[in-house]
């Protein structure tokens, strides 16, 4: 968690800059913004995922395969989606596989593979979890106007280095 409760002014930004020339306060000032807000959110998403019993890495995990077509991914492929490394994502799996909201089907060409696939169980959870999800995201930015809400969107996909925004029918959106 990132709680800073005051940000800095101007007088302190100059008196910093005497010390670190390279400070650029609209930077600075931008950047623990974002840190407080996301530090923020992620904590009212944790909170609304434990009170169904789940983490948002397996929760993820559960969108991830919710969002394919056929429900069904090789963990390599949820891994790289997520931006975790293998050995992560099998400890995420291993969990959802014990509590039955995902299965593994081995691959009849490659005994070595072995996709997972969603649950009826597994779907049943995400249709409790997602209203509310829904419902926290739109308090969360109802501050915003629909144009702010896209410009905020286009700035931070700046930021990130990443497309302009993900496929419409995606659920985690």
């Amino acid at each position: 968690m990132f709680n800073l409760r005051g940000f800095p002014n101007d007088q302190i930004f100059s008196r910093m800059q005497q010390d670190y020339p390279q400070l650029d306060p609209d930077a600075v000032s931008a950047f623990l913004r974002l840190l407080v807000a996301g530090s923020d959110f992620l904590g009212r998403l944790d909170a609304l995922l434990s009170g169904h019993g789940i983490m948002h890495g397996r929760w993820l995990a559960l969108i991830q395969l919710r969002r394919r077509t056929i429900q069904r991914a090789l963990p390599s492929e949820l891994a790289q989606e997520q931006g975790v490394t293998r050995a992560t994502m099998s400890g995420l799996l291993r969990q959802l596989d014990r509590d039955g909201l995902i299965r593994r089907q081995e691959d009849p060409a490659d005994g070595r593979k072995a996709a997972v696939i969603l649950t009826d169980k597994g779907v049943a959870l995400l249709d409790r979890i997602m209203p509310e999800y829904y419902t926290l995201v739109k308090e969360l930015m109802a501050p915003l106007k629909a144009p702010e809400k896209k410009a905020l969107a286009g700035m931070l996909d700046k930021l990130l280095m990443r497309p302009a925004s993900p496929s419409p029918t995606d659920p985690a959106t």
